[in-house]
């Protein structure tokens, strides 16, 4: 009998082996370990033993799922009106598709006690509480298209689709900034600086990055003015199974008044040349593929479509 229950201390062992069994496509680290959940779940300050489902057949465990919440809109803290299920793992068993159904339940109900009114399905920039280097690369991209089983059982439990995802890539051998008039003046009038493990802006960031080699690339303007900033990370482990030195970009932000003018294109590529010059061979990011300028802009500097997610909405 598949009993449905809620974390224990004993189980992270467990739920590495689950992770290693379980189909969860070719953007989820393996092999999984205890110490890597530990790092990247089990360590948060926010992390609730009651929003890890489990399910067990006797004394062995063949499934969880995880339930978690996005920062306040302050990030000071988290919000738990908006809630998402960011991943479901289950072993192969005769009963697969009745366990992920009966752990997608147990994350929904969850949700809606600690006061959820949108229930999610699957993480995104805005909700990557947990799982940042285990699952779908530089970000959370939702739940990938490569991970069939966990899309189907969004699909199957009558999820609708929220937002689509752009995964990008691109290598770096032989990259060059792109030159043109803008950028020779960009060049002229600014100060790019680079910054090894900034200080965390936020107790969101701190919390969500906190155990991840970051770094700020800054674009300053006369008397030191911050026009804008692009955010880093070394890809470690998941770059390390793939075998291939990576950077993930979390973020690009640009002052409002300050936008299009070609700021953030030329910040980005700067960035790019500057990790390519230490040994980075591949830099991924997301977009959502409705921020088209976003989208426009990664193309622009060579970035390719390599894969997409959906993030899902219960109705």
């Amino acid at each position: 009998m598949i009993e449905i229950r809620c974390f224990r201390n004993a189980d992270p062992p467990r739920l590495a082996e689950v992770w290693r069994a379980a189909d969860l496509g070719p953007a989820a680290m393996q092999p999984m370990s205890a110490a890597l959940l530990e790092a990247s779940v089990f360590s948060k300050p926010y992390f609730d033993r009651e929003g890890l489902i489990v399910a067990a057949d006797d004394d062995r465990v063949v499934g969880f799922a995880h339930a978690a919440f996005g920062p306040n809109p302050g990030r000071s803290g988290v919000d738990t009106r908006v809630g998402t299920t960011l991943l479901a793992a289950v072993v192969p068993h005769p009963l697969h598709e009745q366990i992920g159904a009966a752990l997608l339940g147990g994350c929904e109900e969850y949700l809606r006690k600690r006061g959820a009114t949108t229930i999610l399905g699957g993480g995104s920039a805005e909700l990557r509480s947990f799982y940042l280097g285990l699952y779908g690369g530089s970000d959370l991209p939702g739940i990938l298209d490569s991970s069939v089983a966990m899309r189907r059982l969004f699909e199957r439990a009558g999820y609708d689709v929220a937002d689509r995802i752009a995964v990008l890539r691109r290598t770096l051998q032989g990259f060059r900034p792109p030159v043109n008039r803008m950028q020779v003046a960009i060049r002229r009038s600014t100060v790019l600086r680079a910054i090894d493990e900034p200080t965390r802006r936020t107790w969101w960031e701190a919390a969500t990055t906190t155990g991840v080699a970051l770094r700020r690339y800054e674009l300053l303007g006369q008397a030191d003015e911050l026009l804008g900033s692009a955010s880093f990370w070394d890809m470690q482990p998941l770059a390390g199974a793939w075998g291939v030195v990576a950077a993930g970009l979390l973020d690009v932000e640009i002052a409002g008044r300050n936008r299009r003018q070609g700021l953030a294109h030329y910040l980005v590529a700067e960035a790019l040349h500057d990790l390519a010059q230490e040994g980075v061979s591949l830099v991924e990011t997301h977009a959502s593929v409705a921020n088209t300028a976003a989208v426009s802009l990664f193309t622009k500097l060579g970035f390719d479509i390599a894969e997409h997610g959906t993030v899902f909405r219960k109705p």
